[in-house]
């Protein structure tokens, strides 16, 4: 009778000395698992360790078992890392590299998490806790293309200033921004098949236009990341609705509405997009074509057509020169006028004295 008093004594002090490590730990998800893994391909996913208080810091230690693919797997953070005092979910991140030459079969193994306070802080009996995490990975040939569309934003800009406001320039730079964030569900590179775009008035009833862009960068496979498309869009500034259709070969993965505003130029001031030095290399380009043409009808003695094409250069020099001559005959016109209406009218009070 009284082993079994000292008995309960003991545990009842070993109780309420232990650490605040007791309160409630685990992990989600408690798998890392794949069977879409093709040889040298790169894949990470995220444990979460939680806990229901988080009144001190905590450190992890981290054990892998699984002898056939001990080397493809590490953490992140490392094997050993802190679970800060206020942050009640930590993130873990297990990343797999599969060597190029590994054999297509089905490994398993597990990830031992140990829990424990951190350093000396800790006064009493500490009690460690812990959790396992299961390795089910698959690796195959077989290639899968899926992604799924996690949102998609349309970018506001403002109308371009002369000359960039120039057809030769406006194509490649006033244009539409669709920001979509795609997570690639798959083991190969994806993107988009095609992004279509069309844009109406914000009554929704006249079509103004209708696009697509069939060109993006790809994501890699089992990642998450942002996707541009842009389009060329020749309207003034103003709200318009844009319905943008996402497409995966034929079929049409999301569709959304959306409403996007262009501003006269100036008004969005920091938030406008920064082209850089790319207007000025392209004009420099253009530039530089044309010097290449003169050079060309110079060195062949292509006189007629060195002549003609710099007539054409000065077609609109001469539509503007002839603006201001007009401009300056009329003016002229204007003014002899007024000075015959005042000495008229001199010659009239002179007449009546």
């Amino acid at each position: 009778m009284f082993k079994k008093v000292l008995t309960i004594i003991l545990l009842a002090t070993f109780v309420f000395q232990a650490s605040p490590v007791m309160a409630g730990f685990g992990i989600s998800p408690p798998y890392v698992k794949s069977d879409k893994l093709t040889p040298g391909i790169h894949y990470e996913q995220t444990i979460t360790l939680l806990r229901s208080a988080a009144d001190e810091d905590l450190e992890a230690s981290i054990v892998i078992n699984a002898p056939e693919i001990s080397s493809w797997i590490t953490i992140k953070e490392g094997n050993n890392f802190d679970l800060p005092k206020g942050k009640l979910q930590v993130p873990m991140v297990v990343v797999v590299d599969v060597p190029k030459d590994a054999e297509l079969d089905n490994y398993k193994g597990n990830i031992n998490i140990k829990i424990t306070p951190k350093g000396d802080q800790q006064s009493g009996v500490a009690i460690a806790l812990g959790a396992r995490v299961e390795i089910d990975l698959t690796v195959s040939n077989q290639t899968v293309f899926n992604f799924k569309i996690e949102k998609i934003n349309l970018v506001d800009f403002e109308k371009l200033s002369f000359p960039w406001d120039m057809k030769i320039f406006s194509w490649f730079f006033y244009r539409l921004r669709a920001v979509m964030t795609i997570e690639n569900l798959g083991n190969s590179e994806i993107a988009p098949t095609r992004v279509n775009l069309e844009v109406t008035d914000i009554s929704k009833k006249n079509v103004l236009a209708s696009v697509d862009d069939k060109s993006f960068d790809k994501i890699a496979p089992f990642s998450t990341g942002d996707v541009e498309a842009s389009f060329p869009i020749d309207l003034e500034p103003g709200q318009y609705w844009a319905k943008i259709k996402v497409y995966k070969d034929n079929d049409i993965l999301r569709a959304e509405d959306r409403t996007f505003t262009i501003y006269n130029p100036g008004e969005l001031g920091d938030r406008a997009p920064d082209f850089g030095i790319w207007p000025w290399l392209l004009l420099a380009l253009y530039v530089f074509i044309l010097l290449i043409i003169l050079a060309v009808l110079i060195k062949l003695r292509s006189w007629r057509a060195l002549f003609w094409a710099i007539s054409v250069i000065l077609i609109p020099f001469k539509f503007i020169f002839s603006l201001i001559g007009s401009s300056f005959s009329d003016v002229k016109v204007r003014f002899w006028k007024w000075m015959a209406r005042k000495a008229s009218k001199y010659q009239d009070s002179d007449r009546e004295k």
